[in-house]
């Protein structure tokens, strides 16, 4: 009798055990054991060398995300499952830019004229680059890409360059410009939403933007010039309203 009183407790006491524990699993809160959030983890295509990408690097940290920068002739869109948001330095060669990254379903800013051609953001003669210039106009200062930002900003602390294109689509968000005399708009910052058709009519896999930051530009920037810059990075990632 001892012995099989003795297994009956043993018994008893291994099933409350285990519905104790299945009770822990049970009431573990939401996305516990969750992966990493992607949305601040941002692959950095840049040139081999001599780029000047690392003010870009510096501020990507600074503000939180984690940055993995790979040479363009290496850069294969396979690499950014992984990440949140692609980001096309200006210094790129843009003939080593795998050619399937307009069929991206991560999130990409760019900065490369050609590279924004290749993927229809505009047409691919109708961008370009002007000199001598401080200042842009923003023309939609209620999207978040605005930075909160209107009228004339002064992006530069002395004159640079700016890029940008003349045809984005009708469904673009066109959120600056330089201007310039006559119906020659210079677009210095626009944006697809996921969906949005772009110049060539396709329907772009993912939200996309054009920011204006030509190769060796980033040491001028002004805090107006990095918050545009900021807001363009977040509202790709999808971190604008966090």
């Amino acid at each position: 009798m001892k012995i099989r009183r003795g297994r009956w407790a043993f018994t008893v006491a291994m099933f409350m055990l285990m519905a104790a524990v299945m009770g822990c699993s049970a009431s573990e809160p939401a996305g516990a054991g969750a992966g990493p959030d992607l949305s601040r983890k941002v692959l950095l295509v840049r040139a081999k060398e001599g780029g000047g990408e690392n003010g870009i690097i510096n501020r990507l940290k600074n503000k939180g995300y984690t940055v993995y920068d790979v040479v363009d002739e290496h850069f294969k869109i396979e690499q950014a499952s992984d990440y949140g948001l692609i980001y096309i330095s200006p210094a790129v060669n843009s003939a080593r830019v795998d050619t399937r990254l307009k069929q991206s379903t991560v999130p990409v800013v760019v900065s490369k004229t050609q590279v924004a051609g290749m993927l229809g953001m505009g047409g691919v003669a109708n961008f370009g680059e002007s000199a001598g210039v401080k200042t842009i106009e923003i023309r939609d200062d209620k999207h978040p890409l605005a930075a909160g930002l209107k009228g004339t900003v002064a992006i530069y602390q002395e004159e640079g360059t700016v890029s940008y294109s003349q045809s984005p689509s009708k469904e673009a968000a066109i959120i600056a410009e330089h201007p310039v005399s006559g119906n020659n708009k210079q677009y210095t910052v626009f944006a697809y939403e996921k969906g949005a058709k772009n110049n060539a009519g396709d329907e772009v896999p993912a939200r996309q933007v054009f920011f204006s930051l030509p190769a060796g530009e980033s040491a001028k920037l002004t805090d107006s010039g990095w918050q545009l810059f900021d807001a363009a990075i977040a509202w790709a990632a999808g971190n604008d309203g966090k």
